[in-house]
């Protein structure tokens, strides 16, 4: 019988089993009298487990209902092992090894032909695992796993994916701050575990710089070999055949030596204490308390499970019903004992609630707490707990590939063989007084770490009614500047001065009056993920602090406004405010203008220092390093005093990670006595952005004050 011919029986039979199951209860007036059928014993199927001589282990599991065949590699490696000046080494390598092509293929060969195919291979790293998967139709296989194998076995780790990987973390870095859930979830993990753990280490631009291909390929020759993978293959195929193709593509491997690592540390006991994080940009609280949880193969793991399902087990749970139902303090609380394979887990009850009730909500989370230890579940409760608990078990085994991805990771991680048999007997065998015994064990209300992120103003009451405070400051430190050193001496101020005042000359040529505004319209064409747009923008300023530009896109208009301390954003009849942070970002910028820095020789804020040579274009031209109101960069003036490049310390525009950029400027004109450039263009990290042609511009003109005025908030 054909595919479509059993699917047709299959769907034929499922409408008559419910025709029937329909015409049974027809009957029935009052939906108490309905009886149910017992469900069946759960059968969880049993894949074929071997080993090839190489060490390699082999689960097969054959799924004939659709002509598909998934693959999953486990390799015994994980981010938690890097070292601690490389944090960010498993980000990249996850990334590259796939994307990176192998001796046969590039990364963007590879693409197009899956592509074509629609079939996948992707590679991953967790904190205690790597990983590799691939999706096929039936009939592409033998091609498919020849490119999965290939990428397992010989990545190329490409260089130029490497620094794409590289920009993408340093992005991830730039942009850590901006969620509060993020926040409080990896600062809540670092109070636990310890700052310096790798369970909670932080990816820095430092540590990611320090990340190399020659790590890469190290990394691969340690911990990819056939003694450290485990491979899991189920779908439409021939078990017999399948073990041919195994061996053919994988049996050659040298199994490789063994891997010996440390244990991977973190703190056995937690501080306790009170500790708060400010964020004056947000409207709630977020607020997490806990300490240390249990290992996975702890005893006790299944009466605190189902404790865990009577305290905070979705809508059901205590916390739902009297935090977020009965006192309308959070719209999703949660809390739990949880658990780890290799390491104890957290204990962390939490919730997100608003500013006005945030001690109210950390009130009600602590009575909560205390009633799980000393109020044990009634009947109800445990009944409905355990229902729960069983009724979601079965739906995390709803496919085969569930199935043998879920029995790859027990064994991974040295679980029972017979744990997901055993499972359901554990959950119903736990009484209400295991409930209460386990939360008196393993829940310590005296031993919590208590942290709250948002802004202290709008509180009901302060964070430090519940104790000393320590505050948490999640700045991110900035990357290593590439650029030369400045060594201050009196021979570099006094050269630098020299150089300072020839551009100075250049620059405002015919005037000597102080720059005070300026308004321009230009023409631009960014460059984004290799694909090009054009767009305009007309820009308006009045020093010091007042900035307003609108640019013209594809997309419709933008409006940028900042004025003083404060400023807005504003596109498609939204006004958004920006964080005070990035306001004094973009005053800073204003700072950094060519005809500002010349309009102000003289100017005891200004300084300037000899910092060496350079050249652009064949052209020489001498360093000089100056600092104005909190801005420094560097520019490069030719023998005529005209900049030929600026470089400083700044923001990739769109993606908001730190990074060197570079102004290069050409087509000097005169504008009202000035000698202004014309036409810039802007990199970041060696990378063109930006190429921008001035086509007016007017200097110290009456600005109208309306032009800054800033809308009120949404």
């Amino acid at each position: 019988m054909g595919y479509e011919s059993k699917f047709r029986v299959r769907s034929i039979a499922g409408i008559l089993a419910v025709f029937v199951s329909i015409s049974a209860t027809a009957q029935v007036k009052d939906y108490r009298d309905i009886e149910y059928p017992q469900l069946p014993d759960f059968k969880i199927a049993k894949p074929e487990v071997y080993s090839l001589k190489n060490g390699i282990t082999i689960f097969l599991l054959e799924d004939h209902e659709l002509p598909l065949i998934n693959v999953r590699a486990q390799i015994r490696s994980g981010s938690n092992l890097v070292p601690a000046d490389r944090v960010g080494l498993g980000g990249v390598f996850s990334q590259v090894q796939r994307e990176g092509g192998t001796a046969s293929m590039t990364g963007d060969e590879i693409d197009d032909y899956l592509e074509a195919r629609a079939a996948s291979v992707e590679t991953g790293m967790g904190g205690d695992m790597g990983t590799a998967s691939m999706n096929c139709l039936t009939d592409d296989f033998d091609d498919v796993f020849a490119i999965f194998t290939d990428v397992l076995r010989h990545p190329a780790f490409s260089e130029d994916k490497i620094e794409l990987a590289r920009v993408q973390l340093n992005t991830g870095i730039a942009r850590r701050n901006d969620d509060v859930s993020g926040i409080i979830g990896r600062e809540f993990r670092r109070l636990i575990y310890g700052a310096d753990s790798p369970l909670a280490r932080l990816t820095e631009y430092a540590t990611v710089a320090n990340v190399t291909r020659d790590d890469l390929i190290a990394w691969h020759a340690r911990y990819y070999t056939p003694r450290n993978i485990t491979i899991g293959i189920v779908g439409d195929f021939d078990s017999k055949a399948m073990k041919q193709q195994i061996q053919s593509r994988l049996g050659d491997w040298p199994k490789g030596p063994r891997t010996e690592d440390p244990e991977v540390a973190y703190q056995p006991r937690i501080e306790p204490g009170v500790y708060f994080i400010e964020k004056a940009d947000v409207t709630q609280a977020n607020i997490r308390v806990g300490h240390l949880g249990i290992l996975r193969k702890n005893p006790d793991f299944f009466a605190v499970a189902v404790m865990n399902e009577v305290l905070g087990g979705g809508f059901s749970g205590r916390l739902a019903k009297n935090v977020r139902s009965d006192k309308g303090l959070a719209y999703s609380v949660f809390g739990g004992v949880g658990s780890s394979f290799l390491r104890p887990g957290i204990f962390q009850a939490g919730l997100s609630t608003k500013s006005s009730t945030m001690a109210e909500a950390v009130d009600a989370l602590k009575t909560e707490i205390f009633g799980i230890i000393n109020d044990p579940p009634a009947d109800g409760e445990m009944q409905q707990a355990k229902e729960s608990i069983l009724n979601s078990f079965v739906f995390n085994y709803t496919s085969r590939a569930q199935i043998l991805a879920r029995q790859m990771a027990l064994a991974y991680y040295g679980m029972p063989k017979d744990y997901l048999q055993t499972y359901h007997a554990n959950i119903e065998k736990v009484t209400a007084s295991d409930v209460a015994r386990v939360a008196k064990k393993y829940i310590h209300p005296d031993k919590m770490a208590l942290l709250v992120v948002g802004n202290s103003e709008d509180f009901d009451r302060p964070v430090a009614s519940f104790g000393e405070v320590t505050e948490i400051d999640i700045s991110i430190p900035a990357p290593a500047d590439s650029r030369p050193e400045v060594e201050k001496t009196a021979a570099s101020v006094s050269a630098g001065a020299l150089i300072f005042r020839r551009m100075a000359g250049a620059l405002a040529r015919d005037t000597t009056e102080p720059v005070q505004s300026v308004t321009s319209s230009s023409k631009m064409v960014i460059n984004i993920g290799g694909q090009s747009m054009s767009m305009s923008q007309e820009v308006s300023f009045m020093l010091p602090d007042k900035f307003r530009q609108v640019m013209t896109t594809p997309m419709g208009e933008q409006v940028l406004v900042l004025n003083g301390g404060r400023g807005f954003t504003m596109a498609a009849g939204r006004n958004v405010p920006i964080p005070q942070e990035r306001v004094q970002e973009g005053l800073q910028d204003l700072a950094l203008e060519l005809i500002v820095l010349a309009s102000h020789a003289g100017n005891p804020e200004l300084e300037a220092v000899a910092v060496g040579s350079d050249e652009m274009n064949g052209t020489t031209c001498e360093l000089l390093s100056v600092s104005f109101r909190g801005a420094e960069s560097r520019l490069c003036v030719d023998a005529e005093g005209k900049v030929l490049f600026q470089r400083y310390q700044g923001k990739h525009p769109f993606q908001g990670n730190p990074g060197i950029m570079e102004v290069r400027f050409s087509d000097y004109r005169v504008v009202s006595g000035r000698l202004v450039p014309h036409r810039r263009e802007i990199s970041f990290e060696g990378q063109q952005l930006v190429t921008e042609t001035v086509e007016s511009m007017e200097i110290n003109t009456a600005l109208n004050p309306a032009l800054f005025e800033l809308p009120d908030e949404d």
